[in-house]
């Protein structure tokens, strides 16, 4: 299903309001379906009280987002890509980057389409002489696929050794067409889900907040990534 950019824009400033009011953003339909499913992710924290600022490379809070066209360091990025900064009271505050690089089990780098990590771990690769996040410190990650054509089952293959490398961490496959093959196989795996995301569909909006809400609800009750 194709979908304009105009309507992508105006799903993003409605998950991400008020906390931002304009774009930098490519005009490319997925870059902003990543943008979308980070302001879902954003929007999940602050229905459960979260305290959410969007912030730039340099720890500035910004009203004007961007984010990445292509998949990049946490660190010395090469523009002020815009993050969300994440605390829920009486825990370890949280940090959204979209399209950033991972270190999984396999020492290896993965990109990560969306992924809230702890703070203290951004703040070490930030210090740490640009080093890449480990998965250890991954609260949940997002894989964002977005086709004019039908969804290949390969997709599901490689999502499911995305989500074993990082350690299944609320990992999480959203799609924007149906996808049977694909979608029955990530769901053979329990601790993975494969979510159908089509702007302008208030119902996948409710149910990929809804998988996105229970895991943040695990932090607050276990603080535990």
């Amino acid at each position: 299903m194709r979908i304009s950019t105009k309507t992508l824009l105006r799903e993003i400033r409605a998950v991400l309001k008020p906390l931002a009011r304009d774009a930098r953003q490519s005009t490319q339909a997925w870059d902003l379906y990543e943008v979308l499913v980070f302001g879902v992710v954003v929007k999940s924290a602050r229905s459960l009280g979260a305290n959410v600022d969007l912030l730039n490379a340099v720890g500035k809070q910004t009203k004007q987002y961007l984010f990445r066209t292509s998949p990049g360091p946490l660190a010395n990025p090469s523009q002020l890509f815009t993050h969300a900064e994440i605390a829920f009271p009486g825990h370890a505050e949280l940090e959204a980057h979209a399209g950033i690089w991972v270190v999984g089990k396999s020492q290896l780098q993965h990109e990560c389409d969306c992924v809230v990590l702890l703070k203290a771990e951004a703040d070490a690769a930030r210090g740490g002489r640009g080093r890449t996040p480990l998965w250890g410190h991954v609260v949940l990650h997002v894989e964002s696929k977005y086709y004019s054509k039908p969804i290949p089952l390969s997709l599901g293959r490689g999502f499911l050794g995305l989500g074993l490398d990082l350690g299944w961490k609320a990992s999480t496959l959203v799609i924007n067409r149906e996808s049977s093959n694909a979608m029955q196989l990530v769901h053979s795996r329990r601790k993975a889900a494969a979510l159908r995301l089509i702007p302008g569909q208030n119902h996948d909006l409710v149910e990929l907040q809804k998988r996105f809400t229970k895991r943040f609800i695990r932090y607050q009750k276990t603080g535990s990534v």
